[in-house]
């Protein structure tokens, strides 16, 4: 019995070490949803300066982009019985490009805008679609990261299901990199 409960205090005080470095830290301006997706990140900034409305959609509209993308994958290639050919399916699907600004209210210094980051990572093309929303309130600018969805330009042999909830999981901290330099950019203009 003795050496039951020494195993079992043995297992609990190696095991917590592990599972307090299994969670992942993240930045403080990034709120993860329940169901472990990113449901916003916060890039707002104060300004010593009045700042112009203009300019926030001037820096807005020169740096975010939502291109047209093609997304691949070659699910559903065979090998023939008979040949031993490679026979490979190149299956596409376009993702269409969309319009910059969603919403501008110049009344309420506030708008939405469309945009994306692509990355590569070894072989593999990734991109990152999102809504950005970009205004002025008492001295601060408002620059905030929302609807974040991540595919793959090319999945191989896998279906290609398209642009799905960026999630927190894998490659979070290299995804997190590619939007805050579109966050840093669009902060370099509005203050320059």
């Amino acid at each position: 019995m003795k050496r039951l409960a020494a195993v079992v205090v043995f297992c609990a005080l190696v095991g917590v070490p592990l599972a307090v470095m299994a969670k992942e830290s993240f930045p403080p301006n990034v709120t993860i949803a329940q169901n472990k997706t990113v449901e916003k990140i916060d890039f707002s900034f104060a300004s010593d300066k009045p700042l112009d409305f203009s300019r926030i959609k001037r820096c807005v509209a020169t740096n975010i982009h939502s291109d047209e993308v093609q997304l691949r994958d070659s699910a559903g290639s065979w090998v023939g019985p008979a040949t031993g050919n490679y026979y490979q399916r190149d299956n596409r699907g376009t993702a269409q490009a969309r319009e910059t600004f969603k919403v501008i209210d110049d009344a309420g210094r506030f708008l939405i805008a469309q945009g994306q980051t692509d990355r590569t990572s070894g072989l593999s093309g990734w991109i990152i679609r999102f809504d950005l929303e970009a205004g002025l309130e008492q001295g601060r600018v408002i620059l905030t990261m929302r609807n974040l969805k991540l595919a793959a330009s090319s999945t191989g042999l896998l279906a290609n299901d398209g642009f799905q909830p960026l999630g927190s999981w894998y490659r979070f901290k290299s995804n997190y990199a590619a939007l805050d330099a579109v966050a840093a950019t669009v902060k370099a203009c509005i203050l320059e």
